[in-house]
């Protein structure tokens, strides 16, 4: 896994993706530097009119329903006909599906366009069921009982499904993998969640594959964190510890926090 992420990242940073994302105004600052870090080319948009173009020249499209308003629905419509247009990646992140009405449908609009779509438990189990109703945007479930619905929801929309949270679920619907790693500070810090499927949309946009990308992603980001919580134990230097290390790549110090993970299951 760790030589996988080590030329996953190398061929990030020598191709240098542009990546659209169509985010939350909460988040944009540490999507933009999560995906700096990483060595792809961030750009946000809230044009209508140079949707077309950015689309066109970029290796995938990220959209976000944190804030959700009629101007970006409108914004995320016309980049879901032109993504298709262009055969663009499009990665779902369903903000506070559940906590209404609007954002569940918002995120079931959006969702069968989805190369890849991640977001905590309660999002998912809201996406599934129509009867399931969230608190806010934060998971009061564990990622282990989105497990069913996420597989079915990987199936029905041929997508890859990532469940995030202590210890996330990524599936296709018949393969599924778990990530073990990372640091309970990533709960301390807003926009966590936003960041880490900055990081999966950017190894998507050189690897073909989305359930390998997701992997990737999120075994690369959980490392990272879990790293800069050994010497940060607040959310304000965590966060900045964790930009750091998505652009330091700590190869070695990663591979030893995976064997010891590995013998630990």
């Amino acid at each position: 896994m760790i030589h996988q992420m080590e030329e996953a990242l190398y061929q990030l940073r020598v191709k240098k993706p542009l990546i659209l994302n169509l985010t939350n105004h909460v988040t944009t600052d540490f999507v933009a530097n999560a995906q700096l870090a990483l060595g792809a080319l961030p750009i946000m948009s809230a044009l209508e009119e140079e949707l077309e173009e950015l689309i066109r020249v970029s290796s995938a499209v990220y959209i976000n329903i944190g804030t959700l308003d009629t101007p970006f629905m409108t914004l995320v419509k016309k980049a879901l006909e032109v993504g298709c247009q262009y055969n663009k990646p499009i990665i779902l992140d369903p903000v506070g599906a559940g906590a209404t009405k609007m954002r569940k449908e918002a995120a079931q609009l959006i969702a069968p366009f989805s190369t890849i779509l991640r977001g905590n438990a309660s999002e998912i189990l809201a996406l599934g069921d129509a009867s399931f109703t969230a608190k806010g945007v934060e998971s009061a479930h564990m990622p282990s009982d989105a497990k069913d619905i996420a597989s079915l929801l990987a199936l029905q929309y041929q997508t890859t499904v990532i469940v995030s949270g202590p210890v996330d679920l990524i599936t296709e619907g018949h393969v599924s993998r778990e990530v073990r790693h990372g640091s309970s500070l990533m709960q301390q810090v807003t926009g966590m969640g936003c960041a880490m499927t900055a990081v999966i949309a950017a190894f998507r946009a050189i690897q073909e594959d989305s359930f390998t990308a997701s992997v990737i992603g999120a075994y690369y980001f959980a490392l990272c964190g879990e790293i800069a919580s050994l010497h940060h134990s607040y959310a304000g230097s965590f966060k900045t510890a964790l930009i750091d290390q998505l652009h330091k790549a700590d190869f070695a110090l990663m591979q030893t926090l995976y064997d010891q993970g590995a013998q630990d299951v």
